[in-house]
């Protein structure tokens, strides 16, 4: 499982080593057993498709666009890493997730990775494996420029929306549950 979420690492080792050949002088000796990695390295090249958990409503990251075609950042990615691995950028399966189903998508086995932006948290960590983050961002509010909110103890008296399961959620929850926040499911 740790593989999945990983996925960026082993990929660049793999393009790497495809292209080494054993010398012709060396001798089988006894195999270990294969590791994780390539065990789900070799399913999703039998499978001939790398499947990718992505936002549908989070431009420039993923989206939809007009035509229904899966856009952006992430799966800018995602298709790289279908030719890479495969061989082919058209060889990659997007699949929507929202915040709070990212990492039940990877333990379930229905996304090979994920690549739709998530804080890495120690709770997190304990559930899955990251890569080096390739974005650092931080959680913000967003008020009108006349609003009386200036700080963030100024929220205590108004209504927060967050997404559901993402980190500015689970920080409000744990951090002020005496607040009023109004979650919803989806991005948009």
């Amino acid at each position: 499982m740790s593989f999945k979420t990983a996925l960026v690492l082993p990929l660049i080792a793999f393009t790497l080593l495809a292209g080494c050949d054993k010398p012709a002088e060396q001798k089988p000796v006894a195999k270990a057993a294969p590791s994780p990695s390539t065990s789900y390295l070799e399913t999703i090249k039998a499978r001939d498709k790398l499947i990718v958990g992505v936002f549908s409503d989070k431009p420039p990251f993923g989206f939809v666009n007009e035509q229904g075609h899966y856009v952006g950042f992430d799966t800018d990615l995602g298709k790289r890493f279908a030719k890479d691995l495969l061989g082919d950028e058209k060889k990659v399966e997007f699949v929507v997730v929202e915040p709070a189903s990212r990492i039940p998508f990877l333990q379930s086995d229905k996304v090979d990775l994920i690549l739709a932006n998530m804080t890495v948290t120690p709770e997190r960590s304990e559930a899955v494996d990251f890569t080096h983050p390739n974005l650092r961002v931080a959680v913000q509010a967003l008020v009108p420029e006349a609003s009386p909110v200036k700080t963030l103890d100024d929220l205590a008296s108004k209504t927060t929306i967050v997404t559901t399961g993402t980190t500015a959620d689970i920080w409000l929850t744990k951090n002020h549950p005496d607040w009023k926040v109004l979650k919803f499911e989806r991005n948009s």
